[in-house]
């Protein structure tokens, strides 16, 4: 062997070694910084996720429906950001308005729909007793939301002792298993009142409610309460919707001119949803009917506090085959009977608003909107008697 072969192997050999360890550690300690910036920019997130959601992301004088369609957990999101703001606002003294889309305002701009009318009415009145009207209203929205989203206020500590209801006629339609009576928020009642969930479950799943059970329940579950802690998750819809709708100029939902202005197909006026909406069959006003049942709830959840229901009426143009069908009629008497013995407030709509005001079978145009909270507040106020 030459031995000036080998010293030189060795010579070689010796630097590469000696690097070694330098190198490993050098990108060791690059990991390190692209996990620490990595954990930053994730608790970054966070904070910006919850700065970004406020109040008004989410409500604009009622919910937003495209991210509530979106998803229907920006309900829990709405009620959480509303009693945020009723601590930072320091509000003692307001009510809360829960409805379909007639109440939510279908047709129109947040800026003309009743929960805006209303609340301007509080803040006008100069009597002191309301500071605010909050709409938590949404389209289909039905009894069975409505008890929960009560129970979900209760939850956060927002007051329920000045509470508005809407109802349409159809509110009591029933069926088999006929329209869900917790329309969205089913996984919520589960929730907040195991009981009344077990009870009404058999109809919901006739209905079409997805309920999970089992492994599946327990992923759900698991999944919901991370994303409660993890704000980029909690928000995946409503940070991205806000941004989409930045740009808008309007938020109406529907065509708002009225209804003698449009032009209503016959196959509409002839389609099952239309007709069922106004189904003269006999209603059953015991807890059979399950609005019932969960209007009944509602009224004990009220003991001791403020309840006005009101029942949206139709109109009395485009609809006239159907709200002078001796059925109709026969039903709408029995929910004025069944509301008078239910021990709260309440007002029948029918034929008290002008069918020009209308924008279709039962919504209403912004002049319809301002009319009905003029309605609303002068019962609330008592100055309608």
């Amino acid at each position: 062997m030459n031995p000036e072969l080998n010293t030189s192997s060795q010579t070689n050999e010796r630097p590469a070694r000696a690097k070694a360890p330098y190198a490993k550690l050098r990108k060791a300690r690059y990991g390190y910084y692209g996990i620490a910036f990595a954990l930053l920019f994730f608790i970054v997130a966070q904070f910006a996720a919850s700065y970004m959601v406020k109040l008004d992301t989410v409500y604009k004088h009622r919910l937003n429906y495209d991210m509530f369609l979106a998803d229907s957990k920006v309900m829990g999101i709405a009620v959480e950001e509303l009693a945020r703001h009723i601590k930072d606002e320091g509000l003692t003294d307001y009510a809360i308005l829960i409805g379909n889309s007639v109440a939510w305002g279908t047709n129109e701009s947040s800026e003309h729909s009743l929960g805006r009318y209303l609340s301007d009415s509080a803040t006008a009145d100069g009597d002191g007793k309301l500071q605010a009207v909050f709409n938590l209203s949404a389209p289909s929205m039905m009894a069975g939301d409505a008890l929960t989203l009560l129970l979900m206020l209760d939850e956060h500590g927002i007051k329920t002792d000045n509470v508005m209801i809407g109802l349409t006629y159809s509110s009591f339609v029933g069926g088999n298993p006929g329209v869900r009576k917790v329309f969205w928020l089913g996984d919520d009642l589960k929730r907040e009142d195991s009981a009344t969930f077990e009870k009404v479950l058999p109809h919901l799943e006739a209905a079409g409610y997805k309920h999970m059970t089992g492994w599946k329940e327990t992923e759900h579950n698991a999944i919901a309460a991370l994303s409660d802690w993890v704000p980029v998750i909690k928000y995946k819809t409503v940070i991205p919707e806000a941004i989409k709708q930045m740009g808008k100029e309007s938020d109406v939902m529907g065509d708002p001119r009225a209804w003698n202005e449009k032009q209503f197909s016959e196959k509409w006026i002839t389609s099952p949803q239309y007709l069922n909406f106004f189904n003269p069959e006999p209603f059953d006003m015991t807890e059979n009917n399950w609005s019932v049942y969960f209007m009944n709830r509602i009224a004990e959840h009220q003991q001791g506090k403020r309840l006005l229901v009101f029942v949206a009426g139709s109109n009395g143009e485009l609809s006239k085959k159907e709200v002078v069908h001796p059925g109709y009629v026969a039903n709408m008497e029995k929910i004025d009977s069944y509301l008078s013995e239910l021990g709260a407030e309440y007002v029948m709509l029918q034929d008290r608003i002008e069918p020009d005001l209308f924008t279709d079978h039962v919504h209403l145009t912004k002049e319809g909107n301002q009319l009905l909270a003029r309605i609303i507040w002068d019962a609330w106020t008592g100055k309608e008697a």
